[in-house]
């Protein structure tokens, strides 16, 4: 059955959208050619427990998961109200008669640090990605501790959820989106999965699920690799201390499920620190019955064998900030490394840098997103077409500020106006190389979901040619900077 839309037009020229689908009605909105959907429920889930799908077609006020400020909010960006019953996606997809097969779909989802953030944002809305010609959706999943606490009583009840309930609710998203994909004119042949920071993580983790992979078509990386997943029982003790916070003996579910939500969010989200993120106990979990290895040893064994890959990641991910002034600082800040390691740490960026501060902040690009990111990338290559970017766009009359984590999102999704991005983006120049940028980026990844190649001009070549497409304005080529910025630390075996 063909899904049905009808308009109603507004006194402000927008529109009203009501969408009539074989499983019930569902009202949004249209704007400019493009239609969007929110709030729409793709699970349920008590608290630390498996998500479980929902039945037919049910929409809601937009919500965000519980979590504390992260990165977007600290810097002005708009959160949706937060509650636990918060596993919704907003869609957005082309007002017009879709091509034989139906629109590539595209399943994007938002980092964080695995703290904080949502598929509501303002700064993800999809309108020019799906106006390029994709069904786009962008989902929840549960954050933090109500997402991945590990705690020994958990995995008595279920040993195979126990520290991956925000896991296990992005893999139902999936297959919701396949589900209800046509009712938008989307294809069910297979998803797209794109995400950044966290999101990108989270990506590739799918990778390593059977039943993810089988609804996977492509998929893209922006800032964020494959190795971030953590051993179950390395963090048991830390799901007991939580528990203790909350004023629950660990082994009383009953407890720690009636606590106040506020004594169950970690504080700090969305930090930049290597040392805090890579040390975090809210990640996805090692399990022999739901992962039994880290997404990158599923790629080195070709368990994503056939499935294509965009990855990258910004030049600068952490700007220097107030990073150590001086090269005693630096090392001192690498005490946590082994010995051996740290020394040879430092003489390589005092080899390529004269300010600590600069160097420190190299470091952490690469130690922490650049380089886990284009290891997958040179591992997939040879099991899957692959192409590789790095984005040095620079805001002009704001370039000290570097091509920092995060500011791919504001071209890919053209929300210019809103916070954090406003400011950045008040001069006619920084607009204008902005939107130039963002264009062409949504063509390539458009067509990446579509054709499994991301086709324009010019020309990306595959990962394997030597080289990464430099995205900026205008764009170019690179030669790969994996040697120059990531060979040691692949030698070392921090990637």
């Amino acid at each position: 059955m063909r899904w049905l839309l009808l308009f109603l037009l507004s006194p402000a020229l927008a529109a009203e959208l009501f969408l009539f689908t074989p499983e019930g009605p569902l009202r949004g909105e249209a704007r400019d050619g493009v239609g969007a959907v929110y709030g729409l429920a793709y699970g349920e889930a008590g608290r630390f427990t498996a998500p479980r799908p929902v039945e037919g077609l049910r929409q809601g006020p937009v919500r965000a998961c519980p979590q504390p400020p992260g990165l977007t909010a600290r810097f002005g960006g708009s959160m949706p109200p937060q509650e636990e019953d918060c596993l919704q996606v907003q869609v957005y997809f082309p007002l017009r008669p879709p091509p034989p097969g139906g629109f590539p779909v595209m399943v994007f989802f938002h980092g964080g640090s695995f703290l904080s953030g949502s598929g509501a944002e303002p700064i993800y809305a999809a309108w020019r990605l799906a106006r390029e010609g994709a069904v786009v959706f962008l989902p929840n999943y549960r954050l933090g501790a109500l997402g991945f606490l590990a705690l020994p009583a958990l995995r008595e009840e279920d040993p195979v959820a126990v520290g991956n309930y925000g896991l296990l609710d992005a893999l139902l998203a999936l297959r919701f989106a396949q589900r209800v994909a046509p009712y938008f004119g989307g294809s069910p042949e297979g998803l797209t999965l794109l995400g950044q920071s966290a999101g990108s993580m989270l990506t590739c983790t799918l990778l390593a699920l059977p039943e993810a992979r089988r609804l996977v078509k492509g998929a893209i990386l922006q800032s964020g690799g494959c190795a971030e997943v953590r051993p179950l029982e390395k963090d048991l003790e830390v799901g007991e201390k939580v528990a203790a916070k909350a004023g629950c003996d660990p082994k009383d579910l009953t407890c720690l499920r009636r606590a106040p939500v506020g004594d169950l969010v970690p504080g700090g989200g969305g930090s930049l620190e290597a040392t805090f993120f890579l040390s975090s106990p809210f990640k996805p979990h090692l399990n022999p019955r739901l992962l039994p290895k880290s997404p990158l040893e599923a790629l080195v064994d070709g368990e994503a064998r056939g499935i294509p890959l965009l990855a990258g990641a910004t030049a600068e991910e952490v700007p220097p900030g107030e990073g150590p002034r001086s090269w005693a600082g630096f090392a001192e800040a690498l005490k946590g490394e082994k010995p051996g390691v740290r020394e040879a740490l430092l003489a390589h960026y005092q080899g390529r840098f004269r300010d600590p501060r600069r160097a420190y902040a190299a470091y952490q690009t690469e130690r922490t997103l650049l380089c886990p990111t284009l290891k997958a990338a040179r591992v997939q290559r040879a099991f899957a077409p692959t192409h590789a970017y790095l984005f040095t766009f620079r805001v002009p009359g704001l370039e000290g500020l570097g091509a920092f984590h995060g500011l791919d999102l504001a071209p890919l999704f053209g929300n210019l106006q809103e916070m954090p991005f406003l400011p950045l983006f008040l001069t006619q120049e920084a607009r204008a190389k902005a939107e130039a940028l963002g264009a062409r980026m949504r063509r390539y990844w458009v067509a990446f979901a579509r054709e499994g190649e991301p086709k324009g001009w010019p020309r990306w070549p595959l990962y394997r040619e030597g080289f990464v497409l430099r995205l900026d304005e205008p764009l170019g080529l690179l030669p790969d900077p994996y040697e120059e910025r990531c060979a040691l630390l692949e030698k070392l075996g921090l990637l």
